[in-house]
């Protein structure tokens, strides 16, 4: 598994770019729907129902003004989410990220607003129809609301002589036809609301079953708290994916921390150096049976911890260096006198945590492609220290530096797979280089983050 591969169900490039010049295009439809096209009509007759209640077609249309309010919400969620994501409150950038999304917050109630007001504008008056006919009392037209008159529940009739029923709308001893004023038919009403619709308009804040023309407060608030809202789901949705890209990672390190076990054994314990060293411990047992002992166990303990399934990504660097030991002790009754071992180990560079299995192969690669080809043997050099916020591990031979023809390697078995386990623990964090000494021999050297608890 690699890190590419965690992105393999990855969207195209493409479609985010499409989506967007989509649903651009349909915004600035909206907007010149809702906001820009002359209605073709500005006065809307709405027949009244059985106890004043609206028709099914102007309830939708009443519906439909009262919904504007979430239009401009709608038509810039994507590009809210789109900033938020790209200038998220936190990091190291936070500050500046929260200016930028203040500065996005003013323009989208801005937008909002001016919105809303123009759509407000562009709007039907509904004008409620009563029933039958409408009274207007002198001077009940020039008050806010009072150009629509009183409606009247039944027909009064033009001949006086008819009598009154009791149900249209005053006492049933009140006659309006005796009552200063005028009594319009639905046609006559009709007619006057068309032809003094602008002046009813100009004098009304907010028409009848229309939209106010300027937010107040509350539709800023309102605004304002729909933007905090997309906010908080988009960082929601940065966390989400932030804690899947996590789990990806952890799989990663796992799948790549059994590579490293199977090629750390692979090139700890082939065929042939395993069967060397058991023939040079069926040697040992004439000999010297103490030391062939010590063999067995030192063999022993390096398969316990090589197999050993349970370990973790990173460990303690003294566990590290402890597996070290055991792999030196076998390739000691290898070479005999020929391999000189050198430590300088920093003693608070014992706890810091590092990779499983990370120096070990820096060791068997001095070994095998420095020292080895060397007829009289070399020395190996383990150094750690701590450099600032930095853990600083080097380890350096004298052996045939990096020239293939002396049989020297600058990579050897399991550097690619700390390369990879260093990229995917320590992103941007870590160094891992190599170095000629004016001696002659080789120098690697691993730079991590300096801490004691996973990371």
């Amino acid at each position: 598994m690699t890190l590419s591969s965690s992105r393999a169900g990855a969207l195209p490039r493409w479609l985010p770019v499409a989506f967007f010049v989509t649903w651009t295009m349909l915004a600035v439809v909206a907007v010149w729907w809702f906001a820009l096209r002359e209605p073709t009509s500005r006065v809307i007759f709405v027949e009244m129902g059985a106890g004043g209640s609206l028709d099914v077609s102007a309830s939708r249309l009443l519906m439909h003004q009262q919904l504007l309010p979430w239009m401009p919400w709608l038509l810039l969620a994507p590009y809210v989410l789109w900033t938020a994501f790209r200038f998220p409150l936190f990091g190291t950038a936070k500050w500046r990220n929260g200016m930028v999304l203040l500065v996005a917050g003013a323009l989208f109630v801005g937008l909002s607003a001016a919105f809303q007001d123009r759509a407000a504008r562009q709007q039907p008056i509904l004008a409620p129809m009563p029933a039958v006919e409408t009274w207007f009392p002198p001077g009940f037209d020039k008050t806010p609301g009072g150009e629509f008159g009183i409606p009247l529940a039944r027909e009064i009739g033009r001949d006086p002589q008819i009598e009154l029923p009791e149900a249209f709308g005053l006492p049933p001893e009140v006659d309006p036809r005796k009552l200063p004023g005028m009594i319009f038919t639905r046609e006559e009403m009709k007619q006057r609301i068309e032809a003094r619709w602008a002046k009813i308009a100009s004098r009304s804040k907010a028409a009848l079953g229309g939209l106010a023309k300027s937010p107040g407060d509350s539709a800023i608030l309102l605004d304002a708290f729909a933007f905090g809202a997309l906010l908080i789901a988009a960082h929601a949705g940065i966390f989400l994916r932030t804690a899947r890209r996590e789990n990806e990672r952890a799989a990663l390190l796992d799948s790549s921390h059994a590579m490293a076990r199977a090629r750390a054994l692979q090139a700890q314990l082939q065929p042939h150096f395993l069967f060397n060293t058991l023939n040079g411990i069926a040697t040992l047992t004439r000999k010297d049976p103490e030391r062939a002992e010590e063999m067995i166990t030192s063999l022993s303990e390096l398969l316990r911890i090589a197999l050993d399934g349970e370990r973790q990504a990173e460990i303690p660097l003294r566990e590290e260096l402890h597996f070290i030991d055991r792999y030196l002790d076998l390739q000691r009754m290898r070479f005999g006198e020929r391999l000189k071992v050198e430590r300088e180990i920093n003693r608070d560079t014992l706890g810091l945590l590092v990779p499983a299995l990370l120096v070990q192969p820096l060791v068997e690669n001095a070994i095998h492609h420095g020292i080895e080809p060397r007829g009289q043997g070399g020395c190996v050099r383990i150094t750690t220290a701590v450099e600032g916020e930095r853990l600083v591990i080097r380890i350096e031979d004298d052996g045939v530096g990096l020239d293939p023809s002396k049989g020297g390697s600058g990579s050897g078995i399991g550097l690619a797979s700390i390369r990879e386990r260093l990229a995917a623990l320590y992103p941007g964090r870590h160094a891992f280089r190599s170095e000629e000494p004016p001696g002659g021999g080789v120098r690697m050297i691993i730079e991590l983050p300096a801490h004691t608890s996973a990371s």
